[in-house]
């Protein structure tokens, strides 16, 4: 069952560098799925802190990603870098509080991937779900 169907709510956190037309592509998937997903735009992933990722948690999501360049292609170095240490970090503080740690995921994009971000979404969107609803949602 993918995550959609699974009525799981998804919030994705993106670098606005991976999709030149971001703001076109991702409001088309907004529009198509509703509010059970929402996209967060960074200037850079390197920009995120842990507080936005546990936020998205008490604002009703069931997963949160952040999708970020690849391994050493950051425009600004090693935003990246900084990004999957906070990433980290998050998953520790969630797993302290009883949630699973697989709620937050850290996607470096790859070649194989595609340029536009609607189709990224559409892709990890089609996964199994790996979670199921969370409970801090149920409260």
């Amino acid at each position: 069952m993918d995550q959609i169907s699974a009525g799981l709510n998804i919030t994705i956190f993106f670098c606005r560098q991976l999709d030149i037309n971001q703001d076109k592509n991702r409001r088309a998937i907004e529009k198509e799925l509703g509010p059970r997903v929402r996209f967060f735009p960074l200037p850079c992933s390197g920009r995120i802190e842990p507080l936005h990722l546990l936020r998205a948690f008490e604002s009703g999501a069931d997963m949160v990603y952040l999708i970020a360049c690849p391994e050493g292609a950051c425009r600004y170095r090693e935003g990246n870098l900084r990004a999957k240490k906070r990433v980290q970090y998050a998953q520790k503080l969630i797993e302290e509080i009883g949630l699973e740690g697989a709620r937050i995921e850290l996607i470096n994009k790859t070649a194989a991937m595609p340029a536009n971000i609607g189709a990224i979404a559409k892709e990890l969107l089609a996964r199994d779900a790996k979670v199921s609803t969370s409970a801090v949602r149920s409260k």
